[in-house]
């Protein structure tokens, strides 16, 4: 039983929940947990709503999991790698529908969820296709990019001869045909922003049923059964959160559905009468654990802020990490650098307080051996670059790179003299720089810095992510990852460059931290999933490449960070899942006209 609010606004303005709510049943069709640690896109249900198809990242390439909601269970039914987007379900439930974007398989695909077979039914040629939609009849329906422009177009069943049925269709999102065929409702973008309308395909007459929506990562729209109203999730122009929205096309206000104050990511409305909201749970924090193994302890969970990335100030008597509040409206703008205190025996002392906060994002709190600098990635006069500053000084913080636009840079590290710091960035990226390992000199003393060198990965082709240094200084540890088929590396190098040695690789790993040393040096901390549900960490031995599982619990671990003792691991604990709810039957007025119960 959810109480929620479900308010007419105007042209999607938020509304208070008021007075008269009743209580509903609704049920959970489908749970997912993500492997991706930024990105969620919505879990799909089919029309009958007995099986839901999610999106997902491994290996990175775009897995789909379809569940079975009579059972619960799912599973990874796509083999080939492939850049799989615009998930989608053929109008009889029978096979899903999307986008391969890469360019080698580049089309419009279908796949049976039973059997996992996949069969490309539109080749565009040297065209791009984007939100493809199966009719009935089996056409397909799709944009189509060329050098002259936009057009949204229809495929014939079997062929790849396209149609032309809009031939103006620039800034056009997610175009969907009416369920008489008449008329089309899309979005019409610019840059996150976009404007609801439904076009009259033998006229061109238009209406805008709302402007100035805030967009989520996968939009879409789709339309009631009779096709007297559109249903979407966007977030109006004071939204914190994404929400549902029911827009009737007779003009009546449009409809706001909301769920436990989560982001609703996509509306679906079901065969039945219902509606299917995808609503995003996701929380981080930071936890403790022995690196013998275990769950962690939570130690860093305060009202509705997050925490992510630890690292340990040199006396051990304080974790760093960054913070922030997460909401999909408003993506990673506004991290800030806090830290908490530890006695003793591990045990936080006090609350969370605040290490740094600079303009937009403060990335990565590296303190120096000597605890009187901080090292930071952060992205002040828009940049994306290391920066230092001076523990409890009054100076502004120091940029020590200049890579420009464009470059993506990773947290640092020192080495263990404090001489020098250590990290991976893509930049500069006018160089066709994919992801290297650089490091910096710095003086201990002054805060001087020398310009970044690039570290020589001799032979290695993939993209370099993360570095750390090793407990004696003599060696880095980095991920890289494939170009040719996305699978993660751990590997080490000399800490001056040479060829990289391989240590471990796997096909789901976590390339937004780096490797971490034990204390001795023998093994390496890594995070991990094996394709689907929480990564949890890893510890490989060097010398054997014999493996072991050091963290448990069901909102997984990742970023792992060792004490300067060497016997304790903070890492990031993280949920990030999707939960597709159905909607009480006529608790939303899912049939037109109607307005709850």
């Amino acid at each position: 039983m959810v109480r929620r609010c479900l308010v007419p606004v105007p042209l999607l303005l938020a509304a208070a929940c008021g007075t008269g709510v009743e209580e509903v049943s609704d049920v959970v069709l489908a749970r997912h947990v993500h492997t991706d640690l930024y990105d969620a896109y919505p879990g799909i249900p089919s029309p009958a709503g007995d099986r839901v198809v999610f999106a997902d990242y491994a290996a990175d390439a775009r897995s789909l999991s379809v569940y079975d909601v009579a059972t619960g269970a799912g599973r990874v039914v796509t083999r080939r790698p492939a850049g799989r987007s615009r998930v989608t379900w053929s109008p009889d439930g029978s096979r899903v529908v999307y986008v391969d974007r890469w360019s080698e398989s580049h089309g419009v695909w279908t796949l049976d969820p039973a059997t996992g077979q996949e069969s490309r039914i539109v080749d565009p040629g040297n065209a791009r296709i984007d939100y493809p939609r199966l009719l009935p009849d089996g056409t397909v329906t799709a944009l189509r990019h060329v050098d002259a422009g936009t057009t949204w177009v229809a495929f014939a069943p079997g062929t790849d001869l396209a149609t032309v049925l809009t031939g103006d269709a620039e800034g056009w999102a997610a175009p969907v045909r009416s369920p008489d065929g008449r008329s089309v409702a899309y979005l019409r973008v610019a840059g996150r922003r976009g404007a609801l309308a439904v076009t009259e395909i033998a006229t061109g007459e238009t209406r805008t049923l709302a402007a100035d929506l805030r967009l989520g990562w996968d939009t879409r729209v789709e339309w009631s059964s009779t096709g007297g109203a559109l249903y979407l999730a966007a977030a109006g122009v004071d939204d914190p959160l994404f929400a549902g929205w029911r827009v009737p096309l007779d003009g009546a206000p449009p409809e706001r559905l909301e769920y436990g104050g989560r982001d609703v990511l996509a509306v679906t409305p079901l065969a039945d009468g219902r509606v299917a909201l995808s609503v995003y749970h996701t929380r981080t924090a930071v936890g403790l654990v022995p690196v013998t193994g275990g769950e962690p302890t939570d130690v860093t969970t305060a009202g509705s802020t997050s925490a992510f990335l630890p690292s340990w100030r040199p006396d051990g008597g304080a974790l760093g990490f960054i913070t922030f509040s997460w909401r999909r409206v408003r993506m990673p703008i506004d991290f800030d650098l806090g830290f908490l205190e530890l006695d003793p025996d591990g045990a936080p002392t006090g609350t969370v307080r605040t290490l740094l906060s600079e303009e937009h994002e403060d990335y990565g709190a590296a303190w120096s051996p000597d605890g009187r600098w901080l090292a930071f990635q952060g992205h002040m006069e828009q940049s994306d670059d290391i920066w230092l500053v001076r523990v409890g000084g009054s100076e502004r913080p120091t940029r020590l790179t200049r890579f420009g636009p464009g470059a993506d840079s990773g947290e640092p590290h020192w080495s263990p003299d404090g001489s020098a710091l250590a990290f991976s960035s893509n930049g500069p990226p006018l160089e066709g720089n994919p992801g290297s390992v650089y490091t910096i000199a710095v003086d201990p003393d002054t805060g001087a810095a020398a310009a970044p060198v690039r570290v020589p990965l001799d032979g290695f082709r993939g993209s370099a992510m993360g570095a750390r240094f090793s407990p004696d200084g003599e060696r880095l540890a980095f991920y890289g990852r494939s170009r040719e088929d996305g699978r993660v590396t751990v590997y080490t190098v000399p800490a001056a460059g040479g060829t990289p040695a391989a240590v471990i690789t796997f096909a789901n790993g976590e390339p937004y931290s780096a490797p971490e040393w034990s204390a001795g040096g023998a093994s390496l901390f890594y995070s991990r999933n094996d394709g689907s549900g929480p990564f949890q960490v890893w510890r490989v031995d060097i010398a054997t490449g014999a493996t072991e599982q050091v963290t448990t619990g069901a909102l997984g671990a990742l970023q792992p960070s060792v004490s300067p003792d060497g016997g304790t691991l903070a890492v990031t604990m993280r949920e990030a899942a999707i939960e597709v709810v159905a909607l009480a039957t006529g608790s939303i007025g899912a049939d037109d006209g109607a307005r709850g119960r």
